[in-house]
């Protein structure tokens, strides 16, 4: 996040947006760079007073729902002749498409929903969404949902508390290994609780199970 952020203040408020709206815009089409960073710097800047917030956020919004569609559509016209050549095969794995379809058969078309909370898998969502030949109103509605609740939140989060955020950032330089820890003891934690309770649930269904048996 460190370059993002120092390219950022090198550039004019025009350059600034234009930087923001692409790199979102790639996202979108599957550049390995996390949507969040550019929604929390556009905050960010527009709290330090280089941009204004909601030009920011407008610019980030359109540009965040631009490069969902694009991949829908790229999936919908160009599917099998893009899954045809040899890098995106290297992407779209196998396994990865028949993980994604399954999504589909389960959950059918609210997949798109949560395929805005799952970057790792957001881009082959929203392309397989096309390939599958989802309606276009259903996946730009799904799609619009879930953006005008993410993009609103972290930029308008990132311009609210940009005091701490520039702490954070000051104090991550020299802490990335115990940040890092903490997620892990925090994943750790999360995990037990997941545990205890999948163990509770399976000691609740025995019980039922015995007392439902005939004396």
């Amino acid at each position: 996040m460190k370059w993002f952020i120092v390219h950022l203040s090198t550039l004019t408020p025009l350059g600034a947006y234009s930087w923001l709206g692409g790199i979102l815009l790639l996202c979108g089409l599957g550049l390995p760079i996390p949507e969040d960073i550019s929604l929390i710097a556009a905050g960010y800047f527009s709290w330090r007073g280089a941009l204004e917030v909601t030009k920011a956020f407008l610019v980030c919004f359109a540009a965040v729902l631009a490069g969902d569609s694009m991949s829908f559509f790229l999936g919908r016209y160009f599917g099998r002749r893009v899954l045809a050549t040899r890098l995106a095969r290297k992407y779209f794995t196998q396994r990865r498409q028949l993980r994604v379809r399954a999504y589909f058969r389960k959950f059918g078309s609210k997949v798109v929903l949560v395929g805005r909370f799952t970057p790792g898998l957001r881009f082959t969502i929203f392309f397989t969404a096309g390939t599958l030949h989802l309606r276009p109103p259903v996946f730009l509605i799904y799609d619009f949902s879930a953006a005008a609740i993410t993009v609103p939140l972290l930029v308008y989060s990132a311009w609210f508390f940009g005091g701490q955020i520039d702490r954070v950032i000051s104090y991550a330089r020299h802490t990335e290994h115990g940040i890092f820890v903490a997620l892990c003891i925090a994943g750790v934690v999360v995990g037990v609780k997941a545990w205890r309770r999948h163990r509770r649930m399976l000691e609740a269904r025995l019980a039922c199970a015995v007392e439902d048996q005939p004396p």
